[in-house]
């Protein structure tokens, strides 16, 4: 049995990067309205530590991204 690995650090700013890539394109797909997009992650952003301003690039590099028809 392998023992639990618990000195992983997580990059909350990839994380951030990767929820923001995936709700753009649901919100590009019409699945989301944009603020339910991008509100959950800015409340996990800041729960999560990530300033305010990166929070805001990652989400507009994310959403910019994407085009919704």
């Amino acid at each position: 049995m392998n023992a639990p690995v618990s000195h992983i650090k997580i990059d909350s700013r990839l994380v951030l990067r990767e929820r923001a890539e995936a709700r753009a394109y649901l919100w590009a797909a019409g699945e989301f309205d944009l603020h339910t997009a991008v509100d959950r992650l800015a409340v996990d952003a800041e729960r999560d530590g990530i300033n305010t301003d990166t929070a805001q690039a990652i989400l507009a590099e994310a959403f910019g991204a994407v085009r919704r028809d």
